[in-house]
């Protein structure tokens, strides 16, 4: 697994700020929010291949194209079209894509049948240029809950059709450990996030979600992705960042030791 930071984490500094905060921190990588100021509002593929340029002189992969796209939205082919190039220019494979359609228990049913049907033809693009879609797993929207994104995926039946795992703190989400477990052979990618009893967001090692049991869960399905920070906690938010990604990184560090065991090796 590698260690990755979501620049919307840092969506009030500059793109370029940003990218040296996740090399100097120890990233491997960062997934591009795609809104202003990090994205332009109209496509620029000058713009895209400079972030790439960027990253890469600081040793960062692009982990991740973080797209608002959905397939309910006005001109959605056109939206679809443009975040794959986009995520060809940065040299990513992974699209984060909405459902749309709001709330699972109260969407519209000719919602949720569009929904299915136009990701169904977006997917097979997506699978075409070898690109996978993760879908937002969020509240407010259709992929709200495990059943519901279980409910899509086996519905599109295509390989580029995946899940981003992030718990969600609300009353009547999913237990995040169980939530994990279900999703864990269709995870693209992890937005690492915790919070405590109350539902407030809080440091990623403090929160109810027990970040040692997700890793040992995302190991034993055979995840190599990323665990990303998406938001950062505290007064000091460097501070924050920088405990957040040692605590992940201490996680991978001990699951690789346990592979390194397993086989009678010692870490180099």
């Amino acid at each position: 697994m590698k260690l990755g930071l979501c620049t919307i984490a840092f969506q009030e500094k500059p793109l370029e700020e940003v990218i040296d905060i996740a090399a100097d921190h120890g990233f491997d990588g960062i997934e591009l929010w795609g809104k202003p100021p990090h994205l332009p509002e109209d496509y620029d593929e000058s713009y895209v291949k400079n972030v790439k340029d960027m990253a890469h002189r600081k040793g960062l992969a692009i982990s991740a194209f973080g797209s608002y796209v959905d397939p309910l939205m006005p001109l959605h082919q056109k939206h679809f079209e443009e975040a794959f190039k986009i995520a060809h220019e940065l040299g990513t494979d992974l699209v984060r894509i909405w459902s749309g359609g709001g709330p699972s228990k109260s969407i519209a049913p000719a919602d949720k049948r569009l929904i299915q049907f136009r990701l169904v033809s977006i997917t097979q693009w997506a699978n075409f240029r070898s690109i996978r879609l993760g879908l937002e797993m969020h509240n407010n929207q259709f992929t709200d809950s495990v059943d519901t994104i279980l409910e899509t995926i086996e519905g599109v039946r295509l390989p580029a059709l995946k899940t981003y795992y992030q718990p969600l703190a609300r009353s009547d989400a999913d237990e995040p450990h169980t939530a994990a477990e279900k999703l864990a052979e269709h995870i693209a990618n992890v937005h690492a996030q915790n919070f405590d009893e109350s539902g407030k967001g809080c440091a990623i090692a403090d929160g109810v979600v027990d970040y040692a049991r997700i890793v040992e869960i995302l190991t034993a399905a055979g995840y190599d992705g990323y665990l990303e920070v998406e938001f950062v906690h505290g007064d000091n938010k460097l501070e924050a960042l920088q405990r957040d990604r040692d605590y992940l990184a201490s996680l991978i560090n001990a699951t690789n030791g346990d592979a390194l065991k397993d086989l009678d090796m010692d870490p180099v």
